[in-house]
């Protein structure tokens, strides 16, 4: 495909997905019309309640009419409510409390639409339009029961939640998917306890509004996989070593999504830019972490250079040799996917006894653009 015809599909995807983004908010936020628990059920239609019947795993009632599934759900959902907050984190946790503390009716503000949606699936909150106004209401049969439940237990638990999906997705950011029973077993080691099948729960929960964290057929996947088995496939290859053992506060450093490990060559190829071409400090970022991500999936370096090309006029002479330099360097000490999270360098030099690595010194200070 050349390159007219490759932009013009993925002008036509890029519009399609703000098609499918509209719909998507012009379902979720229905107009206001009560705040009883059964009244806006009755609203629903059938395949809306049988989501909230499949997200508290209600069984033996799929048959029900959409009346009578409904009156199930009012009597199930405050009764089954404690169990589904026992897997909540943070975000979720502190919205919901929000709308307690507003006593049922909280403007909706910036909250993620997403979220949004998977907590009007628990039944929990439900986003309406009143007065040309966003709100989420919580019916007070709701309202109650998560009152009451405020415990410190409850609050450690959302905690450690929390701290699940943070060394989750960092290992994502720097594995690319969590499969391998030595992956399960290094993170139950930095956490200090076995993951579980109600961390799993936790996981799924949050997956359905995060963006970060998706479930494959057999893993656990960073957005950035194209293809599940391809990357699998690579790594269990790869018998000669082993997923390289993070710590728990590389793993949390590494949950963010824009995260770019500081080493030496990232800093070198910075400075590099911002002396060079005098950026600012928000571009330098963006376009190193832009190098960084396909590095570490392995794309072609002569196709990372080729793109950079279009961000940045590419200099000529001893200054290109120069950027080349960096961008090898960078190449070689970024950690690779399909190296289970090592550096070309680092399983050169052996990451168990490898020290902080100095990278090589390029004098540059004198160029200018």
């Amino acid at each position: 495909m050349d390159e007219r015809s490759n932009k013009r599909v993925m002008d036509e995807m890029e519009q399609t997905l703000v098609k499918l983004h509209h719909t998507f908010e012009e379902k979720l936020w229905t107009p206001y019309h009560s705040h009883d628990l059964h009244d806006i059920l009755i609203k629903f239609t059938k395949n809306e309640l049988s989501e909230i019947r499949k997200m508290y795993g209600i069984t033996g009632v799929s048959q029900l009419n959409k009346t009578k599934l409904a009156e199930v759900l009012v009597n199930e959902i405050p009764a089954r409510i404690p169990d589904k907050l026992s897997i909540l984190t943070n975000d979720a946790y502190a919205l919901l409390l929000r709308v307690v503390n507003a006593d049922g009716r909280y403007p909706a503000g910036d909250a993620s639409s997403l979220m949004v949606s998977v907590l009007r699936d628990l039944g929990m909150v439900f986003p309406v339009v009143k007065d040309g106004k966003r709100l989420l209401i919580m019916p007070q049969e709701v309202l109650s029961v998560i009152s009451s439940e405020q415990s410190k237990e409850l609050k450690r638990t959302i905690k450690r939640n929390t701290e699940w999906v943070e060394v989750v997705k960092g290992m994502l950011n720097m594995q690319g998917a969590l499969y391998a029973p030595q992956q399960y077993e290094h993170l139950g080691d930095v956490m200090k306890e076995p993951f579980t099948e109600k961390i799993t729960e936790v996981l799924h929960l949050v997956g359905l509004y995060d963006l970060n964290l998706e479930q494959g057929m057999f893993s656990w996947l960073h957005p950035g996989v194209e293809n599940e088995l391809d990357i699998r496939e690579a790594q269990m290859e790869r018998t000669d070593i082993d997923f390289y053992p993070f710590t728990k506060e590389q793993l949390k450093l590494a949950a963010d999504p824009f995260y770019v490990e500081k080493t030496p060559a990232v800093k070198q190829l910075s400075e590099f830019f911002k002396i060079l071409y005098e950026m600012k400090k928000e571009e330098i970022d963006r376009i190193v972490g832009s190098i960084v991500e396909k590095m570490r999936v392995d794309v072609r370096f002569q196709f990372i250079m080729d793109e950079l090309g279009e961000f940045i006029e590419l200099p000529d002479g001893e200054e290109l040799t120069m950027l080349i330099d960096l961008m090898m360097e960078l190449h070689n000490t970024t950690r690779k996917w399909m190296l289970k999270g090592h550096s070309p360098v680092g399983l050169r030099e052996g990451y168990q006894h490898q020290k902080a690595r100095k990278g090589k010194v390029l004098n540059f200070k004198d160029y200018r653009k």
